[in-house]
């Protein structure tokens, strides 16, 4: 047996273990490290993924800010190179058609705060610049049609309510969900972020649609205006 084959064999032992435990029960009890470890199996067969999925949490703080890295900083890391680190963006990239296809077929319906959170947290979370997201519902709260409004630099992006009311009437939506990112910071609103709120409901108010929430999704965590009080 040559050396080369003696380093590989037990990293492939670890592999099949998490292949295995994925099998039973998907990512249920994984930890972030070993989700981004087994990602990077198909695309590094050949050294241990272990430490190079530690050291890509360790620059991009967690596996959204990963996912959505730039291809040449994820280069930086060792044992990156541009295969894998497209592969990386491309995950990214599924996840977010993924959501806007199930969306097309009424398949998402919004019925707690928690599948809200899961969704927008797949499509905004570890974005480099503030996306504002805006979702249309019918009656039942199903998602109707879903779109990113506008994207700005890091600090702000630029809301147009009329826009807003416009898509709202042209897919017939009864209630809309408004919801934005701040990179590299906490989830919590700005003195501009509630005027922009509050323009917003004005508007859909003027056409009998209601503002049904307001989030902000950070690295962190998130801020919910109802949950808060804000919109009741």
């Amino acid at each position: 047996m040559s050396e080369k084959e003696k380093i590989i064999k037990p990293y492939e032992g670890h592999r099949e273990r998490l292949r295995k435990r994925f099998e039973k029960s998907g990512f249920q009890g994984f930890h972030d490290y070993e989700v981004l470890e087994l990602l990077l199996t198909f695309v590094l067969p050949r050294i241990d993924t272990k430490p190079v999925a530690r050291e890509l949490l360790d620059k991009f703080k967690n596996l959204s800010g990963v996912l959505n890295a730039d291809i040449k900083e994820l280069q930086k890391v060792k044992g990156i190179k541009e295969r894998s680190a497209q592969f990386l963006n491309i995950l990214s990239a599924t996840i977010s058609y993924y959501f806007q296809e199930k969306a097309k077929t009424g398949q998402i319906q919004f019925t707690n705060l928690n599948d809200l959170i899961i969704y927008l947290k797949a499509i905004l979370k570890g974005k480099k610049n503030e996306v504002m997201y805006v979702i249309y519902l019918n009656s039942q709260n199903k998602l109707i049609y879903a779109e990113n409004l506008s994207e700005g630099t890091v600090s702000e992006t630029v809301v147009l309510p009329r826009k807003i009311v416009e898509n709202a009437l042209k897919q017939n939506a009864t209630t809309v969900i408004i919801a934005h990112n701040h990179p590299g910071g906490l989830a919590e609103p700005s003195d501009k972020d509630n005027i922009m709120t509050e323009q917003i409901k004005n508007a859909l108010k003027t056409v009998n649609i209601t503002l049904q929430e307001h989030i902000i999704i950070s690295d962190e965590g998130y801020f919910s205006y109802r949950k808060n009080g804000i919109l009741d």
